[in-house]
């Protein structure tokens, strides 16, 4: 149950945008508390109340339940906050790790994906020794082989190719990258209406 809890759902203030992820735990505090109503892929929102009378509709299928001696509750995909002006982010803070999740794990010159964290290396498109910065703009994850190829040059220079041009990513395309493929089908819906997905 403890597992269950901690599974990720959609955030969505009153003006239906995605502004945070939390856990189930949380979502369901919310809920209790009446600051949040379960907002579903076809729009319509749902009381705790309501929610509860439908989760007795799936008790015997194969959709995840959180039970208690006197409730069963639906793990929701998305909560909307209906009193909730804050706006989502709007900048990712530089990184490894969201440097690695928006180049989703792949080298930006050779297109090998690098599963292996010993084959990482991160990679100054103009080198720090030209002046080139450490942003988003002029970083990308490279292969150890390809950045030994380019050395201490520019991609033109050592004979590579960038797959992109790098930028900055969006916090919401980062948090699809790090979870299961039943929740970006679910919370798809959600980002395509505020143009995230669209955009990317």
């Amino acid at each position: 149950m403890q597992s269950l809890l901690q599974e990720k759902v959609l955030v969505l203030n009153k003006y239906y945008q995605a502004i945070q992820i939390t856990t189930v735990q949380k979502a369901i505090c919310h809920l209790v508390k009446g600051t949040a109503l379960v907002i579903t892929t076809d729009w319509t929102t749902h009381s705790l109340e309501d929610w509860i009378k439908i989760s007795r509709f799936y008790e015997n299928g194969s959709h995840p339940i959180i039970r208690s001696p006197s409730i069963s509750i639906l793990i929701p995909d998305a909560i909307y906050l209906p009193y909730y002006e804050s706006l989502p982010k709007t900048e990712v803070v530089f990184s490894r790790h969201n440097l690695f999740l928006r180049d989703k794990y792949t080298c930006q010159y050779c297109g090998k994906f690098l599963k292996n964290p010993k084959d990482r290396t991160i990679d100054h498109i103009i080198p720090k020794s030209r002046g080139g910065k450490t942003v988003w703009t002029n970083v990308v994850l490279c292969c150890k082989k390809c950045n030994l190829k380019k050395g201490d040059r520019t991609p033109e220079e050592a004979g590579l190719k960038l797959l992109k041009k790098p930028k900055p990513p969006k916090w919401q395309s980062l948090i699809l990258e790090e979870f299961p493929k039943h929740k970006k089908e679910a919370w798809k819906v959600f980002l395509d209406f505020a143009g995230i997905m669209n955009s990317e």
